[in-house]
């Protein structure tokens, strides 16, 4: 029996984002669950990863910039494919488009594929109602939160679908890079304080 809990960034070239987002995740799960941070494996991958290319040198000083740790240890683009999102118990894209690709590539996935930003806002909402059961481990609780979130895709829907959407930052401007870091953050944090 599996014991590690699994979870899956996925952005475009797998150089900015979801290296980013990866790195704040585990900031966020170390500084909530310290040792037993450990259980869950978070990983990135790309739709059209640049293949072997290193992190994107802007991600150091943007994650410096929002006051959290680099913590993409070394991961270099690799390319998303259907053994990566068959490991996953959670795959959180980018954009909807991206949530869409993965579900093309692995239909069967589909109710453990969201948007960082669409599961974040599931998530406030389900914390705040006290919806999710207390739990004993850090994986129980992301368990808890995927086998629920599901049902609360369409009465959580944003007027504006593309609020969802965290922008490309691939050579962005820094302040733009910063921008998408925040709102990664925020989400994060969002979702690790309710599992």
């Amino acid at each position: 029996m599996r014991t590690r809990f699994e979870v899956l960034l996925v952005c475009t070239a797998n150089v900015s984002r979801s290296p980013m987002a990866a790195s704040l995740l585990r900031h966020h799960l170390a500084d909530r669950f310290g040792e037993r941070a450990a259980t869950i494996r978070v990983a990135s991958a790309g739709t059209t990863a640049l293949v072997g290319e290193p992190v994107d040198t802007d991600v150091a000083t943007v994650l410096r910039k929002v006051g959290r740790p680099d913590l993409t240890g070394g991961e270099s683009g690799r390319q998303l494919d259907a053994q990566l999102v068959g490991a996953a118990d959670l795959v959180l894209t980018m954009t909807r488009e991206q949530r869409g690709a993965v579900i093309a590539l692995v239909p069967s996935a589909q109710r453990r594929v969201f948007t960082v930003l669409e599961l974040a806002r599931i998530a406030r909402m389900l914390g705040a109602e006290g919806r999710l059961p207390a739990s004993a481990s850090p994986g129980a609780g992301w368990k808890a939160l995927v086998a629920a979130a599901p049902a609360w895709r369409g009465p959580t829907a944003p007027k504006d679908p593309a609020s969802d959407d965290v922008d490309d930052v691939h050579r962005a401007k820094l302040d733009v890079q910063v921008k998408a870091a925040r709102r990664l953050d925020e989400a994060l944090a969002a979702v690790v304080a309710v599992v």
